[in-house]
């Protein structure tokens, strides 16, 4: 057996492989050449010939997927005279780099090039044939090396050809070329026009989808796709080799689309995404480094992801799922024909037929598809025709709905305006009755019922507002983070009261942002009120806020009993009721969540729930808060988040505080802001419930909390506690009173501590006004009254400060912090009048502080926005120049910064009482 493997190999690199009168051709001389492998790929010619060449042995060989270079050697001898041109075929378009050594008399070789990576103008054939003329006359005989150097991977064969097989196969080739690529063309558009004009069918515009995707992948084998992009021969060579590696993409789409996609087990679903993912991987890194290890994974990924489509179909039989066979069939013949081809050029197999059955695959895809076309179109139109009298239907019952939901919408709204008079006797009087009874349980049990029907009835009132159209957003410019950290402080004693763990969280501190402080806070106080009403005692809601550019996005988790899923998609719908269950069973009216939608809304915004029973419910909502948005809705007010009112499904579970919830009347928008420092949750409800009729409220835990709160919230007053945690109340008024920001804060201080001594450090260290504990209610408001009453005097000698320009008055530097900043102020203003986009944004940095600060400085000492502040200086400044004599109202106008003159005659005639032009003849007689 030795001997006759050697005298094989003997003969094969010596054989002469004789070509006669009767040779036929094309003939195959694969079985007949002998290979060797260069590692190195660098080996020049020279040293190959002394090298051993071993026998292919197969008509169709493999050349693997490797950097090496792969030679081959055959003797070829021409003995008939009427055939004097012959031709060696590499018979695979696809590969790379082939070269032909031919040698010639003189013992030198003369090398033809050939392969997707040689430019054209370089190889020594045309068309996509890889051939090379020998040049053998009759009765010569030459050696023939072939090197082959191509990373992608393929089988080919060895071919000679005389001029008239060569020529035929030519024609043969373009025939079946221009055959295979007419079908694919006629197809491909055919189905592109179905899928964009005719059947709008997201299976079929999968599948139209998937044929775009084997389309390209069929001329990226032919090696015809990069052509038509580039000249590039490397990128070429690139473009066809993704263009079928990227036809997983096309499969996972078509199983989405075919299969009942949720219906499939979470294994099998990770598994498509991973396919998805590493396609994408695999594309890149071919992309950036191209070599045969990525191309060699990208075939096994392939193969990988048409064997688990098969094994898809098997799991869907087995398991009697409902798959779409009109698509299935020619969907698995097609992967069919392609997996053979891939099988084949990885070496899963050798056999003959693979080529055959590929072909005869792919086409059988086209004509079963073809032949399904017609039932696919005639289902697409019965099941649109079908689907177009359910919504006839629906329309028609989402009509009668909607009238019957106006009907019982209007008659509520009606009853509820009835309501509003005989609850507004019940409200007073109870109260007055609280105060002569205070030790009688039923007094707050009816108060609570009475402020529950008055909820009831307003949420009523609004939704009957939203179904008119009447309700429109007005939205105010300012801190969000700010509005809401108060919306939910208002729930932490609820939280205490009922041992629930209340987070909440803002991923930012400060956001100037464009909102409707009255709809955002009713929006945010109904879920965090249901978000409550479900969560039992000891567990948890969480709320979290994202600024995401220009949108809002707040989010209001429970852990508490959950909805189910059947009752889920209904929980926004008017007076439908989700009954809960277990310890924490609660009754409601229905109307809250529905609020919600409407409102969310109203402001433009979507609200997303979901829920587990069982786990909790999560309720989303996303909001527009840029400028842009709400351009036509923009006010001038200040928002302030009123106290929240607790549902009085919940408000039953802490009675002892009563007096924290909305018994005493809403203080207006525009009341002073008074700042309460107090860490005992029972004082500071007492408090609240003292001021919150007048003013509007902000509470802090501490000294350390309350400064921070000032800072923010620049109230009018603050009333702080003396002893406190982490920073006293002498620390409180000491940095208060230091800071340029909130030195003229008014500073009540309470304390038990009523010593002399006591007294004198607080009123040294800035304090206004000094009370001890405990203190008369009626004192108390007295001396916040008196203490507001002398700002607004001090606001009115800054007011005529800002007019010293025109009555020529110098006076001393003041000493105070607040002369200090506001002389700074109207110095700037006045010596930067004359820039016209001189504005607030400019002020603040020069006066180095935010805008929300600046505006409540310069209202709480001027009780002029900031706005107003700068147009007043700037009309101060050109009443000022109107004395100079020949003096131009237009030109004064542009030099103080106004761009429109009437604007300035109008704007100076309000402010000085007579327009420019007399006031000028008045001061220049």
């Amino acid at each position: 057996m030795l001997f006759v493997s050697l005298l094989f190999a003997l003969n094969l690199n010596g054989q002469t492989i004789t070509f006669g009168s009767r040779t036929n051709t094309p003939l195959v001389i694969s079985e007949e050449i002998a290979q060797y492998v260069d590692t190195t790929a660098a080996m020049p010619l020279t040293e190959v010939r002394n090298k051993d060449f071993r026998p292919v042995e197969k008509r169709s060989f493999r050349l693997p997927f490797s950097e090496d270079a792969y030679w081959y050697r055959c003797t070829l001898r021409n003995d008939a005279p009427e055939r004097g041109k012959w031709y060696i075929e590499w018979g695979n378009s696809i590969v790379e780099l082939v070269e032909c050594y031919i040698p010639r008399s003189d013992g030198t070789y003369q090398v033809l090039r050939g392969g997707t990576l040689v430019p054209e103008s370089d190889r020594a054939y045309d068309g996509e044939i890889s051939y090379f003329e020998l040049g053998l006359a009759a009765g010569q005989q030459k050696t023939i090396y072939l090197r082959v150097k191509s990373q992608r991977g393929h089988r080919s064969d060895v071919v000679i050809h005389d001029a008239h097989s060569l020529r035929k196969e030519e024609l043969n080739d373009a025939r079946s070329a221009g055959f295979a690529n007419g079908l694919v063309i006629l197809r491909l558009f055919f189905v592109v026009l179905l899928a964009i004009f005719a059947v709008k069918e997201n299976a079929f515009r999968a599948y139209c989808f998937l044929l775009v995707v084997r389309s390209l992948g069929f001329w990226g084998i032919r090696s015809d796709l990069g052509d038509v992009f580039t000249t590039n021969p490397e990128a070429a060579t690139i473009i066809n080799f993704l263009s079928y590696h990227l036809t997983p993409l096309g499969y996972v789409v078509v199983v989405r689309a075919l299969f009942p996609y949720d219906r499939l087990p979470v294994l099998l679903r990770r598994t498509l995404d991973t396919i998805l993912a590493a396609v994408v991987i695999l594309s890149v890194l071919i992309i950036a480094d191209y070599r045969w290890q990525w191309m060699l994974a990208s075939q096994y990924l392939v193969l990988f992801a048409q064997v688990f489509v098969f094994g898809l179909y098997l799991y869907a039989v087995a398991r009697k799922l409902t798959v779409n066979w009109y698509y299935s069939a020619p969907f698995l013949l097609g992967i069919g024909s392609y997996f053979f081809l891939v099988l084949s050029s990885v070496g899963g197999t050798d056999a003959p037929w693979v080529y055959a059955v590929a072909y005869l695959l792919f086409y059988s895809e086209i004509f079963v598809f073809g032949l399904f076309l017609g039932k696919i179109i005639l289902d697409y139109r019965h099941q649109r025709e079908t689907a177009r009298q359910e919504l006839v239907l629906k329309e028609t019952q989402a009509t009668q709905l909607k009238e019957l939901d106006t009907l019982k919408t209007n008659f509520f709204a009606n009853i509820s305006h009835e309501f509003r008079t005989p609850l507004t006797m019940l409200v007073g009087p109870l109260e007055d009755f609280r105060q002569q009874l205070p030790d009688n349980p039923l007094i707050p049990a009816m108060q609570r019922n009475v402020r529950r029907l008055k909820a009831l009835i307003d949420q009523l009132l609004d939704l009957s507002r939203l179904e008119a159209g009447h309700l429109r957003p007005a939205i105010v410019q300012a801190d969000l983070p700010s509005f809401l950290r108060q919306l939910f402080s208002s729930f932490e004693s609820l939280a205490q009261s009922r041992n629930i763990i209340f987070n909440h969280q803002q991923s930012t501190a400060t956001h100037e942002a464009c909102f409707d402080a009255d709809k955002l806070e009713k929006i945010v106080t109904n879920l965090l009120s249901n978000a409550f009403k479900f969560t039992p005692e000891h567990g948890r809601v969480a709320v979290e806020v994202t600024y995401d550019h220009n949108d809002l996005i707040l989010t209001v988790q429970d852990y508490g009993v959950g909805i189910e899923a059947a009752r889920l998609p209904h929980i926004f719908d008017r007076f439908y009721r989700v009954e809960s269950t277990g310890q924490n069973n609660t009754e409601g009216a229905g109307i809250g969540l529905s609020l919600v939608n409407e409102l969310v809304k109203v402001l433009k915004g979507q609200i997303r729930a979901e829920s587990e029973p069982g786990r909790g419910s999560t309720f989303t909502v996303r909001l527009p808060i840029d400028c842009d948005t709400w351009a036509d809705y923009l006010t001038d007010a200040t928002p302030a988040p009123r106290e929240v009112a607790m549902p009085a499904e919940v408000e039953a579970t802490i009675a002892n505080l009563a007096t924290e919830l909305n018994g005493a009347k809403t203080a207006k928008s525009d009341a002073p802001l008074v700042l309460l420092v107090e860490d005992n949750p029972d004082l500071r409800t007492y408090m609240r419930s003292i001021f919150e009729g007048s003013y509007r409220i902000v509470e802090a835990t501490d000294g350390q909390d309350g400064l921070d709160r000032a800072f923010e919230e620049i109230p009018d007053l603050a009333v702080c506690d003396l002893m406190m945690p982490r920073l006293d109340g002498f620390g409180f008024c000491e940095k208060l009173k230091s800071d340029s920001r909130t030195s003229h804060i008014p500073v009540v201080m309470l304390t038990a501590k009523a010593t002399l001594a006591d007294r004198l450090t607080g009123l040294e260290l800035g304090a206004d006004d000094y009370l001890t504990k405990p203190f008369n209610r009626a004192e108390l408001e007295l001396r916040v009254q008196n203490l507001l009453k002398q700002r607004e005097l001090l606001r009115q000698k800054y007011s005529r400060q800002m007019s010293e320009a025109v009555q020529e008055r110098k006076e001393p530097s003041p000493d105070s912090l607040d002369d200090q900043f506001l002389k700074k102020a109207i110095k700037t203003v006045r010596e930067r009048s004359g820039e016209s986009s001189f504005g607030i944004d400019e002020l603040c940095e020069a006066m180095n502080t935010s805008r929300s600060n600046l505006h409540r400085k310069l209202k709480a000492l001027t009780g002029q926005s900031t706005t107003e502040f700068i147009r007043s200086i700037r009309l101060y400044r050109a009443a000022e120049l109107l004395k100079q004599p020949g003096a131009s109202v237009a030109e004064i106008a542009y030099q103080v910064g106004f761009d429109s003159p009437s604007y300035f005659s109008k704007s100076f005639s309000e402010q000085m009482g007579v327009p420019p032009s007399d006031w000028a003849l008045s001061t220049n007689p």
